[in-house]
């Protein structure tokens, strides 16, 4: 007589205490794990409250076996990522799990949702725009354009990729240093000016009390924003106007090239509670070898007056924080994150989560198909450099392919 099958154990739980299980699993990735189980747990699963978001994880790629680090488990788990992306350089994500990626040095861009494999081509080629009588703040599509081959170092969008408002923009190495495009329209290029620019250190799309619209941080911390001329329209041609805010020098800004050779810096952007952050973070070592983190500083982009809507003359300065109060701070470049710490027991408060960018240049976006060493990546706080442990944060991570990036499942 046959042996009846045994129930497997997993069946045997009672639901609430399932539920329990359920609500401490807060990664999403972990949620996933639990309902693949068996039915019972996947029934379970939806009705527990849904995992708390905000978190991002840090997207570690690789050829062979791509993965990325939770700080809600402090787990390194592996990633199936959609077809065509595995092997790609990753410059540019965007909440909901989207990416953007670079097949090839000057081709095969496009942006992907690594969880449902949707997937939007980008454009290749660069439409460089002489504006109509020689009025260098603003820009459209035109009959007389040049076309250039381009470099894409970070994107960011101005809201999911998929939605016909969506716009684009690009720091690029080509005849201009940004460029932007509409990618739910499927655009055959690029627009962009030919104008003299500083040196863009970063890039973020942030809705301020003063200007709304793709936020640009130069070299010398001046704030340039690029936004629609009037409410855009699907399909029509991009009109984009450029606004300078009114920026006061802060007291002890030294140019770039008055450091010491051994002292490099670089500035990020990072949005934090409505307001626009900088972080200056600051190196040193002999450049040519390899940069180590000395320190960073935060500072916020603070208004003389009651800042009105749309009026860029309003002055404002850089007044340096002492401290992230209640936040922490994930950053890398066009793809920082301020977290506010009260819900989520794994982070500290005053942390900065940090990679390894130092070398944000073409050397870096050139070197597709070589190894990306990341050594100079972990945790800052309180002024000093925080040695993480193996379930806090990764020590160095080497890819084959693109540096590790922050993503918002």
């Amino acid at each position: 007589m046959a042996r009846p099958s045994r129930r497997a154990w997993s069946d045997g739980l009672p639901p609430e205490l399932l539920a329990i299980i359920v609500l401490q699993l807060n990664c999403l990735a972990d949620r996933a794990c639990f309902s693949a189980v068996c039915r019972a747990w996947r029934d379970a699963a939806p009705y527990a409250d849904a995992p708390q978001r905000g978190v991002p994880w840090l997207l570690l790629p690789a050829r062979d076996a791509p993965s990325f680090f939770s700080l809600h488990s402090g787990a390194t788990r592996r990633m199936r990522l959609p077809d065509g992306v595995r092997g790609t350089r990753f410059c540019g994500v965007h909440d909901g799990g989207w990416a953007a990626v670079a097949a090839d040095t000057w081709r095969g861009f496009a942006v992907v949702n690594l969880f449902t494999g949707v997937r939007l081509p980008l454009p290749e080629k660069l439409r460089v725009e002489v504006p109509p009588g020689g009025n260098h703040d603003q820009f459209a599509l035109a009959a007389g354009f040049t076309r250039h081959h381009m470099l894409i170092r970070t994107v960011v969008f101005s809201c999911p990729p998929t939605s016909p408002y969506c716009i684009a923009a690009a720091h690029v190495s080509s005849a201009s240093n940004i460029a932007f495009c509409q990618p739910a329209s499927l655009s055959t290029s690029w627009t962009a000016y030919r104008r003299d620019m500083d040196i863009i250190q970063d890039l973020i799309f942030h809705r301020g009390a003063l200007l709304q619209g793709f936020h640009v941080l130069t070299n010398k911390e001046e704030v340039l924003v690029y936004a629609p001329t009037a409410p855009h329209r699907p399909g029509a041609p991009l009109k984009l106007a450029c606004t300078r805010y009114s920026l006061r020098p802060r007291d002890d800004y030294q140019p770039d090239d008055a450091l010491p050779p051994t002292f490099i810096a670089t500035r990020y952007l990072a949005e934090s509670r409505g307001k626009l952050l900088m972080v200056l973070r600051h190196y040193t070592g002999n450049p040519v070898v390899r940069r180590r983190t000395r320190m960073f500083r935060i500072f916020e982009l603070t208004f003389g007056e009651p800042a009105e809507p749309r009026r860029a003359a309003t002055p404002c300065w850089w007044v340096e924080i002492p401290e992230l109060t209640g936040r922490a701070l994930f950053l890398g470049r066009s793809c920082s994150r301020s977290v506010d710490v009260a819900q989520f027991p794994m982070l500290q408060e005053d942390t900065i989560y940090f990679l390894d960018d130092a070398n944000l240049d073409l050397s870096m976006v050139l070197n597709n198909g070589s190894t990306y060493c990341n050594v100079d990546m972990g945790m800052y706080r309180k002024g000093e450099k925080i040695r993480p442990g193996a379930r806090q944060f990764p020590r160095e991570f080497t890819a084959d392919c693109s540096p590790p990036i922050w993503l918002d499942p």
